[in-house]
């Protein structure tokens, strides 16, 4: 998919997320266009392969901008990028015109936390332009299901809206929303997610990995998004070695390690 093998002797992917909004809730990893294309090419060098690139955050919480803002700040750093990094580009948007845009400047991931509901055109979009998708589970808003019969629920339908548009199969990555989306959903449902991800093989998708350093952590460890490393990598581990295959980071070369020891664990053959 895209270039990248899942599965077998494969350790899981690490997405590297490149955040070009100042609105993000991890100040720290606030990029701009003029220094996006260094920062991606550590990020390979320190194990990405894949990079997630935004420029809206997608914290329900975070000031809103406009589509033209978005479209500004993610078009000038694809133009950085294009041609200049070795690994497949995702980008993170809910807007059709912002992922048209992406796609004819070199992106071939369109990461959509609204699971294709947000844009009718969004899907027919990608399917034209034959590139691959990462949805999340939502039912009305981004993030909304409680609980891992909602998340698989909403999951089911996200790939049929996909498969209705002309996405085929093999182009598609699962996300389970894990987060404080909305203020009904505790810590114990991402909990409650990670203890299951096993669950999703169902799929027979490849299923993303979304915690770094995210606030429901903050049940388990109360500290801010600069000191969730090591609950991060925690929570990330647990979760690949459920059967995860991407885990999307702002840490690239903390997670990449943390998941040759998950790929080691899960292939070991007990013949010791």
């Amino acid at each position: 998919m895209c270039g990248l093998t899942f599965g077998g002797n494969q350790p899981p992917h690490v997405m590297g997320i490149l955040n070009l909004s100042p609105e993000s809730f991890y100040k720290n990893s606030v990029r701009d266009s003029f220094s996006i294309l260094e920062a991606a090419q550590k990020m390979v060098d320190d194990g990405a392969s894949l990079l997630d690139v935004g420029a809206r955050s997608t914290s329900p919480w975070a000031e809103v901008i406009s589509v033209e803002e978005e479209k500004k700040r993610l078009f000038a750093a694809l133009e950085e990028l294009s041609g200049n990094i070795s690994v497949p580009i995702s980008v993170d948007t809910m807007y059709a015109d912002v992922a048209e845009g992406a796609l004819n400047r070199g992106a071939e991931i369109i990461n959509d936390i609204s699971g294709l509901k947000a844009d009718d055109r969004m899907g027919s979009v990608i399917a034209d332009h034959d590139a691959c998708t990462v949805l999340m589970a939502t039912q009305k808003i981004p993030g909304d299901p409680l609980g891992m019969d909602a998340v698989m629920s909403a999951l089911s339908n996200a790939v049929s809206i996909a498969e209705n548009a002309g996405i085929g199969s093999d182009k598609i990555i699962l996300d389970p929303a894990i987060g404080h989306w909305i203020p009904e959903k505790t810590a114990e449902y991402d909990f409650e997610v990670i203890n299951q991800f096993e669950k999703f093989s169902v799929f027979n998708m490849p299923v993303l990995i979304a915690v770094s350093r995210k606030s429901f952590l903050n049940s388990a460890v109360e500290k801010p998004a600069e000191d969730r490393l090591i609950p991060s990598l925690t929570a990330a581990a647990i979760a690949a070695y459920k059967g995860g295959h991407i885990v999307r980071t702002h840490d690239v070369s903390e997670t990449a390690e943390a998941m040759k020891v998950v790929w080691a664990v899960r292939n070991q053959s007990g013949s010791i």
